[in-house]
């Protein structure tokens, strides 16, 4: 699949848009663009374009969620490669004219990701400098099955699985990018995400993707004013940050993480 694959964008598939955008515009600052198609909205922190926001359809039975774009060469046969190792499709290969193809897959372990191929791949080149506060930084899948989901990630997207030994928190895996340099570490490959194994009360595989933002216990506070539920408070996390797991009021999962300042 050609080892560039990396996370791009991210969508809120909502029954409440403007709810959706009351909260998350308070939370992280986020301003809101109607696109030409009616029910989705881009999400921007300051002039960047980092995501949308999406009117779900009476019926559509899965629940308020968010959905991560991985860019691929070839939606179709990642899509083949997903089903050939396990995954399910749960939209075939779609194109949007003039904006883009992608499609919906899932992993053995049922965690969900949207293949995707801009139709200006000039718009998804290599970030060079640091991620803006209030943009996506990170994406993990908590997974029931770590060895088959890092099985079907390194075969389907062109990953390396690195495990680390994170002490009492237990092993995570970082997802690499071969041939790609690292921004923080030139001497390491770029990473593409994160995995680790799900907590005993987690009922399913799922990616949890990460803002970025200036204070993780302010942040908190402040998303539990708006109506979140708080699932993991404010956590260290030993040489890298401090992060936060919550529910937005519609109940789709997000995390933020502040790291030191230099």
């Amino acid at each position: 699949m050609g080892n560039k694959s990396r996370f791009v964008w991210h969508d809120l598939n909502t029954r409440d848009v403007h709810s959706a955008k009351r909260f998350y515009g308070e939370l992280f600052n986020w301003s809101f663009e109607k696109s030409d198609n009616d029910p989705y909205h881009h999400i921007k922190t300051g002039a960047e374009m980092i995501g949308g926001i999406r009117q779900m359809e009476a019926s559509e039975r899965m629940p308020s969620n968010w959905l991560g774009y991985v860019s691929v060469d070839d939606v179709q046969v990642t899509v083949a490669a997903a089903a050939a190792h396990g995954g399910k499709v749960y939209m075939p290969t779609t194109a949007m004219p003039n904006v883009g193809t992608f499609a919906v897959v899932a992993d053995p372990t049922g965690g969900v990701v949207a293949p995707w191929r801009s139709a200006h791949p000039e718009q998804d080149q290599e970030p060079t400098g640091p991620t803006p506060i209030h943009a996506f930084c990170w994406d993990e899948l908590l997974t029931l099955d770590p060895t088959a989901a890092a099985k079907f990630y390194t075969a389907v997207f062109g990953w390396g699985a690195e495990a680390e030994d994170m002490g009492p928190m237990g092993t995570y895996t970082l997802f690499t990018r071969p041939g790609v340099k690292n921004r923080t570490q030139p001497d390491k490959s770029a990473w593409a995400g994160g995995m680790m194994q799900a907590p005993p009360k987690v009922p399913h595989s799922f990616w949890m993707a990460y803002v970025q933002v200036a204070d993780s216990d302010a942040t908190a506070e402040r998303a539990k004013k708006l109506g979140a539920t708080v699932v993991v408070p404010p956590t260290d996390i030993p040489n890298i940050g401090r992060f936060c797991a919550f529910m937005d009021p519609e109940n789709a999962a997000l995390a933020f993480i502040s790291f030191p300042r230099s």
